[in-house]
């Protein structure tokens, strides 16, 4: 019950800063140039300075065994979300797809696995994102495109948040730690993380239509596999993973279970799909995942 009403509580607090993000969007303080500045904001700076200051920690070999752990887990989770998509959703369908594939693991994951767990648990978060980048550049391109010639590797090689692990990681295994005033500067960048993430978030539903919004029945068909269908397949197969190693149990599912990832709308601007559909599939999730995600939490201190 704790984690559930701390998942909840967390949700609120980003809620109140969406609200924020969709009034500054519908007085026209924020607009689409704003958005996507912010967006790369975000995407170059905050969440890669997050991943980093999460692996200024001591060594330890159990550590390191637990990232390996969550690095296999995440590349399951993927493939699994890939073979529910394939099977529950027409070859033309790529929004939906794409939606039901990837989570918002970066924006909202971050935030609620650093309210539920701490913030060194997103040193076990990070390789559920760098695989989220991975398989969005591979597969979620393929997808969008419908074209092989659309995924290049450039694209995952200088993704900030890939190079953010990796550089991460060389900090976790290196005994000699970087000065205190240089991380402590990262984790003041990495703070911003939440607020930019939840106003661009604010931002995306902002553009969609409320009463076009919950007319939408694909866009509801996305969210019951998104937030309940692969959660309760998680909550049936994670139990499998010894109880020694429960935080990270809990951080692939919390990650997991988050609405659709925004890259969505991103992604379906970018290969000419449907932006709108993309948009309130997003902010559907985003705002059913208030009830879902303390409910998934909910059922894993039960079924766990």
């Amino acid at each position: 019950m704790d984690s559930a009403v701390t998942i909840f509580n967390q949700i609120i607090k980003m809620f109140v800063m969406m609200a924020v993000g969709f009034g500054l969007t519908k007085n026209k303080t924020i607009n689409e140039e704003t958005t996507a500045r912010l967006s790369s904001l975000l995407l170059m700076v905050a969440t890669p300075c997050t991943i980093l200051n999460s692996f200024n920690q001591t060594y330890s070999q159990e550590k390191l065994a637990g990232l390996a752990l969550s690095f296999g887990l995440s590349v399951l989770v993927y493939s699994m979300n890939i073979l529910v998509a394939s099977v529950l959703f027409e070859k033309e369908a790529r929004v939906e797809k794409f939606s039901a594939v990837f989570s918002n693991a970066g924006f909202l994951g971050i935030p609620l696995v650093t309210g539920l767990l701490g913030a060194e648990a997103v040193f076990y978060l990070s390789p559920f994102i760098v695989c989220f980048y991975l398989f969005a550049w591979t597969y979620g391109v393929l997808i969008m495109s419908g074209n092989r010639e659309s995924v290049t590797l450039k694209k995952i090689a200088t993704n900030p948040c890939i190079w953010a692990t990796v550089l991460g990681i060389g900090i976790f295994l290196c005994p000699l730690k970087p000065a205190a005033p240089l991380m402590e500067a990262v984790a003041s960048l990495g703070s911003m993380n939440t607020p930019l993430a939840m106003l661009i978030l604010g931002a995306y539903m902002a553009k969609s239509s409320i009463s076009s919004l919950f007319r939408n029945k694909k866009a509801y068909w996305v969210c019951f596999v998104r937030l309940i269908l692969i959660p309760g397949l998680l909550l049936v197969g994670l139990p499998f993973v010894p109880d020694a190693y429960a935080t990270i149990r809990t951080v692939i599912l919390v990650a997991a279970s988050a609405p659709v990832g925004a890259l969505a709308p991103v992604f379906a601007q970018m290969f000419g799909k449907d932006i709108q559909l993309g948009a309130e599939i997003v902010s559907l999730s985003t705002i059913f995942c208030l009830i879902t995600m303390p409910v998934v939490l909910l059922a894993a201190e039960i079924v766990w």
